[in-house]
């Protein structure tokens, strides 16, 4: 058991210290703010406060964790050897920066809370959190900071034995936004389709459209006979959220009344786990919306849905992670950028969201996004895979995953030869 002591016990401390012990170095831990029973106890442990009691292991504390309320924040980039940090304390300490406090921070997107800038899609811009203009959003900084932190008590308290199997793990997540980008769809449907890319001159894809339509080709999105192939020398079994929905003036979706839709998703749920993935609509009408689909889901399914991710990512953060904690979702896949490569909340890591707004845990796991199909495709590398690569390997800890999300079209068999393609297929293979 490690003991913590601190002169005030709040909710905030008591969910990052916890979060940061337990969830990510899988130590016991009891905080306390009875002096005595710290000064008497003789197993590991540290202070955090304003200054230390004698010279234990000490932590100074930031104010953050002892607040209620967002109250503007000021940032200041330093470094703790070559890492970069906020929150600096004092060079002469264990740990020269608050690393719950700056943990806290980034975990519960405090950011998210302050008045900030909106992309034109109305999600926040990340060119403004703190990550990007600290130039540590491909990091996954929580988890090196606490590797860090981890060789430190080791150091100091020969009852921590520092853990071997730390190996990371990968996660590839699978939407499925649209079923079937031509077949199965209805004549209007089509013929917009049509329209649109005889405007554009885009004759590829008009002949793409009548070779399927007239059944001489497979459709491009209608991938998912092929789903055992890709992972057929892979550990790595994906996790697949259907969108299953019917079309709004907001997004077009599949049919949920499409038999060879419906018989898809049957069959992918015997041999994947399965999760929603909920409509734009769901986001605005939340109250009504987002049950429907979920309801829907479990009757054709015939299971409990806990699993979930926004299509439309977050948008507002306290309100849909509230939707979503309302109707009983209990892992959400959702927090990172639908458009960027990096890690939203610092981390790797999953842990439970906290409400700074209402101060409050909610009993809703988020599971970081790394990348997204989208954000790969916008890298300017002709080899992301690389970055994959490096990314993973980066990651210090057991509980770190390195989560991607790709779409049913991007396993498309005929483009297996594609360089992207090719960088998954070795990313996922053993």
């Amino acid at each position: 058991m490690f003991l913590v002591y601190t002169h005030k016990i709040t909710p905030r401390i008591r969910y990052i210290f916890k979060h940061i012990f337990e969830n990510m170095l899988m130590i016991n831990l009891d905080i306390t703010n009875d002096v005595e029973i710290f000064v008497e106890y003789s197993g590991p442990k540290l202070s955090y406060s304003h200054k230390p009691l004698g010279d234990e292991f000490f932590i100074k504390s930031h104010s953050l964790l002892f607040e209620q309320g967002i109250i503007a924040q000021k940032l200041k980039l330093d470094f703790w050897d070559e890492l970069p940090i906020f929150f600096f304390t004092n060079a002469k300490y264990n740990c020269p920066f608050d690393i719950f406090a700056a943990s806290f921070f980034l975990l519960s997107r405090y950011e998210e809370f302050m008045p900030y800038l909106k992309t034109n899609s109305g999600n926040f811009d990340s060119s403004q959190s703190i990550s990007t203009k600290f130039d540590f959003l491909e990091l996954p900084i929580i988890d090196l900071w606490v590797s860090k932190f981890q060789k430190q008590l080791v150091s100091n308290f020969h009852q921590i034995v520092k853990r071997k199997d730390h190996k990371a793990s990968r996660k590839i997540l699978l939407e499925v936004p649209l079923a079937f980008r031509y077949s199965n769809r209805s004549f209007l449907e089509n013929l917009e389709d049509f329209i649109f890319s005889t405007w554009k001159l885009n004759f590829k894809q008009l002949i793409i459209q009548i070779l399927v339509l007239i059944r001489l080709k497979n459709d491009p999105f209608d991938t998912f006979d092929f789903w055992k192939e890709w992972f057929n020398k892979s550990s790595i079994k994906p996790q697949v959220f259907f969108l299953f929905s019917q079309s709004s003036s907001y997004q077009v979706t599949t049919s949920i009344f499409n038999h060879r839709f419906r018989k898809i998703i049957k069959k992918t749920g015997d041999f994947f786990s399965l999760g929603l993935l909920t409509s734009v609509k769901a986001q605005i009408d939340s109250k009504k919306q987002i049950l429907r689909e979920k309801n829907d889901f479990q009757k054709l399914t015939n299971r409990t849905i806990f699993d979930v991710r926004l299509s439309n990512g977050i948008v507002n953060l306290r309100k849909d992670y509230e939707m979503l904690y309302e109707n009983e979702f209990k892992n959400d896949y959702s927090m990172g950028y639908l458009d960027r490569v990096g890690f939203r909340a610092g981390t790797a890591t999953p842990y439970y969201f906290y409400d700074v707004s209402r101060e409050f845990q909610l009993s809703l796991k988020l599971t970081p996004i790394f990348a997204t199909e989208e954000s790969l495709k916008k890298m300017n590398n002709p080899f992301p895979f690389e970055k994959l690569r490096a990314a993973y390997e980066m990651l210090p800890l057991k509980s770190s995953i390195l989560t991607i999300v790709l779409t049913n079209g991007f396993l498309d068999p005929n483009l297996k030869n594609n360089n992207l393609q090719k960088c998954i297929l070795d990313f996922i293979s053993d």
